[in-house]
C-alpha cells in the first residue's frame, strides 16, 4: 500500500482531479480518509465545482413518493428496473421538497416545527432553527409557502417562507403577507410585511421555480380578494417574483388565457412555464407555455394523449413530461414523438408527489453555513 501511495504522489494535482472528478460522490466520500492531501482536494470548492458539472456526472430524476402507511416505505428499487438511473424518495409527509440548487434542496414539516436543507448525495443535513417574526403575536399564522433560491450576487443560499396570519377569537385577518427571509452563510433570520398580496393567493405547487436569482409563485386572485380590481371581475392568474438579491417582490402579468384555465407553474427548457391540460374530444390536451422574459408568453408545446391525467408533477432531464394519472400511474411523456415512454406504478397506499431534475453534489452546508461561499 505504501509503494501505492508514494507512487500515487508523482501523478500531477490536475491529474489526480480528473481521474477523482469521473468518480461518483460515494467513492469520493471514501478517498477522503485515504491521505490528507485528498481530503483536502476533494473539499476545494475547484474540484467540487469540476466534479458537479463534469459530463460523468449526470442529471436524474428525482422522484418524490408518498405513502399512507410506513411499512411501504420498505419499497425496493429492485422491484423496478425502471428506476435505474432515479433517485427515489420514500416520504410519509405531503410535503414538498424544493430544489435541488447544486444538489441541495430545502425540506420542511411545520406540524413537526421542522426545517432544514438537506444533500441526499453526502446525507449532510443542516437544521434550521425556526424564528416568530416579530408582527402579530396574538394571531395565529396559516397559508404557509416556501421559496429556495440563491443571491447571485453574494452566492448565498436563501429560504423565502410566506404567510398570513389570523386573529382567532375575533376572526381578523392581517392586511399584508409576512415575509421571512433566512441567510445560510449568517443562519439569520430577516422579518418583514408586504401589503400588495396575501399568502392565501398563492397557489401550491410540487414544482422547483428558482431561476437566474428569482423564485416564483402562481397567484390566483377573484374581484372579491384583491387589492386590486380583477378583470372582468372574475379569476385572475398573476406571477409573484422575489428578487433573492434585493429582497423585494414583483408582480409579472399572464395572458387573459391563464385567468380562465388554471396552469400549474414549472421551470421548462430553462424558462419560467405554466402547464395547462383538459379534454378536447375525448383526448387529453397539453400545452405548455414559457415566459421568454418578463410578462412575455409564448406557447412552446402542445400534446395531445389518450391518457387520463390527474396533475403534472414534473419535467425530465431532457424534456420529458412526467405526469400522475387517473389511476395514480407515474407517467411519462416524450415531448418529441409525444409517445408514453415509461408508465409504472400504481402503489399501494401511495402515489408519486413530485419528479425533479437532480444532479449528486459534494457542496459541503456546514461550509456554506460558515460562510465560506465557494465557485457553484
Amino acid at each position: 500500500m505504501e509503494g501505492f501511495s508514494s507512487n500515487f504522489d508523482q501523478i500531477p494535482e490536475d491529474i489526480i482531479m480528473e481521474i477523482f472528478s469521473r468518480l461518483p460522490v460515494k467513492s469520493l466520500l471514501k478517498l477522503k480518509s485515504v491521505c490528507k492531501f485528498w481530503y483536502i482536494l476533494i473539499q476545494t470548492p475547484t474540484f467540487i465545482t469540476k466534479h458537479f458539472s463534469h459530463k460523468t456526472n449526470h442529471a436524474i430524476p428525482f422522484i418524490h413518493l408518498y405513502f399512507l402507511d410506513k411499512k411501504q416505505l420498505s419499497f425496493s428499487n429492485n422491484e423496478y428496473p425502471l428506476f435505474q438511473d432515479i433517485y427515489i424518495h420514500k416520504s410519509t409527509s405531503l410535503k414538498p421538497v424544493i430544489g435541488p440548487l447544486n444538489g441541495l434542496f430545502f425540506v420542511y414539516n411545520l406540524d413537526m416545527n421542522e426545517m432544514a436543507i438537506w444533500n441526499p448525495a453526502t446525507k449532510e443535513i443542516k437544521k434550521i432553527i425556526i424564528q416568530s417574526p416579530p408582527f402579530y403575536p396574538y394571531f395565529k399564522s396559516y397559508a404557509h409557502h416556501f421559496g429556495f433560491g440563491i443571491d447571485p450576487l453574494s452566492k448565498d443560499y436563501k429560504v423565502i417562507w410566506i404567510r398570513d396570519y389570523w386573529k382567532e377569537e375575533t376572526f381578523t385577518r392581517n392586511k399584508s403577507a409576512i415575509i421571512s427571509v433566512y441567510t445560510l452563510s449568517t443562519n439569520s433570520w430577516k422579518h418583514f410585511e408586504d401589503n400588495t398580496f396575501w399568502s392565501s393567493h398563492i397557489v401550491m405547487s410540487y414544482f422547483g421555480t428558482y431561476l437566474d436569482g428569482f423564485y416564483y409563485w402562481q397567484m390566483i386572485t377573484s374581484e372579491q380578494q384583491q387589492h386590486t380590481q380583477c378583470i372582468n371581475g372574475g379569476r385572475k392568474c398573476d406571477i409573484l417574483a422575489f428578487d433573492l438579491t434585493n429582497e423585494v417582490f414583483q408582480v409579472i402579468k399572464t395572458p387573459n388565457l391563464f385567468n380562465s384555465n388554471l396552469g400549474t407553474l414549472g421551470l421548462y427548457d430553462g424558462f419560467v412555464s405554466m402547464f395547462f391540460h383538459f379534454v378536447v374530444q375525448g383526448k387529453t390536451c397539453i400545452e405548455i407555455w414559457v415566459m421568454e422574459k418578463f410578462g412575455f408568453w409564448t406557447k412552446r408545446l402542445v400534446i395531445e394523449s389518450n391518457l387520463i391525467v390527474k396533475r403534472p408533477i414534473g419535467y425530465g432531464v431532457n424534456g420529458e413530461i412526467f405526469v400522475e394519472t387517473a389511476t395514480s400511474n407515474l407517467a411519462m411523456i416524450d415531448p418529441t414523438t409525444q409517445e408514453i415512454i415509461k408508465c409504472i406504478g400504481p402503489w399501494e397506499n401511495g402515489y408519486p408527489l413530485q419528479v425533479l431534475v437532480y444532479k449528486k453534489s459534494l457542496v459541503s452546508i456546514k461550509k456554506l453555513s460558515s460562510g465560506y461561499l465557494g465557485k457553484l
